[in-house]
């Protein structure tokens, strides 16, 4: 079983005791126990800043205590702080505090970004359950044909793309281009995740086999492994509910579940429940 937030909590260690040394997402991700691109994800979620982004701050809100001591040059905390040149710290630093570093020095106060600490009861995210059930489930493979859009977490673009990148697929009825469908369920299965948060959400149905006919050239097809998963009903049919479904299922129930997480693809299955007077979908996380 993992510990989520002990795995968070080792991370945030880690970047705190490099804040000057030079250090990669993998070794972050390391000292977290787990795969990096998860571990972005999960870290996102618990504290609602990237890797990237929380580093950053915290390196700049020491550097800006650094000048308002008049400890150092700017030159020295350039570097001191792991950037490749004075230009591009006075870069970061004037778009973090609206002032050059030069200007900084001997201000009277300096709100420092201070080290997250998910031990204390009062920072932990809270989301609204409400009506959310789940149950563990193993599914065999899943074939899906569909249509590829790509998206990333960073600045919540995916909140914008992943609405868009439906309403693309309804209003303009690509399923009815997908042959040897089994239902009418939509499947939205988000994959391909690089390292700078960038992902893939294909959005089809399942077929019963991917025997090379796609019906038209826009379709990519996809296979999920066979897998364990814990599905989780969300309530709703507005982007703000499945939002927070999302945002509950990796902001709240994974790092506190006694789960491991596979690596295999997350989707959510939008069926003819959706579209009742009781609407829900469903979402699907891979477990061991």
């Amino acid at each position: 079983m993992i510990d989520y937030y002990r795995s968070i909590s080792n991370a945030i260690s880690f970047i705190e005791t490099h804040l000057t040394d030079p250090f990669t997402i993998e070794d972050v991700s390391r000292e977290a126990f787990q795969s990096r691109w998860h571990f972005q994800r999960i870290f996102r979620l618990v504290t609602g800043y990237s890797v990237y982004e929380y580093v950053k701050r915290r390196r700049l809100a020491e550097a800006g205590s650094d000048f308002v001591l008049e400890k150092e040059k700017v030159i020295d905390v350039a570097i001191k702080y792991q950037y490749g040149s004075p230009e591009a710290f006075t870069r970061a630093f004037q778009a973090e505090y609206g002032k050059n570093p030069s200007k900084f020095k001997g201000i009277q106060k300096h709100r420092v970004f201070t080290r997250l600490d998910i031990s204390n009861p009062d920072f932990h995210l809270e989301y609204i359950k409400g009506n959310i059930r789940f149950e563990p489930v193993t599914r065999n493979e899943i074939c899906i044909t569909g249509k590829k859009y790509r998206t990333s977490m960073r600045n919540k673009q995916n909140q914008v793309d992943v609405p868009n990148a439906w309403q693309d697929f309804t209003v303009n009825g690509i399923s009815e281009a997908i042959l040897n469908k089994i239902n009418t369920a939509n499947y939205g299965v988000y994959y391909d995740w690089d390292y700078d948060e960038n992902f893939s959400i294909l959005i089809g149905c399942q077929v019963r086999s991917h025997n090379g006919e796609e019906g038209h050239k826009d379709l990519f097809q996809h296979t999920i492994k066979p897998c364990k998963y814990m599905v989780f009903t969300i309530p709703g049919k507005t982007n703000e509910d499945i939002l927070a479904g999302w945002n509950y299922i990796y902001g709240t129930w994974m790092p506190s579940t006694g789960y491991e997480r596979d690596f295999s693809e997350d989707f959510d299955i939008f069926d003819d429940r959706f579209f009742s007077d009781d609407p829900v979908s469903e979402i699907y996380i891979p477990i061991k």
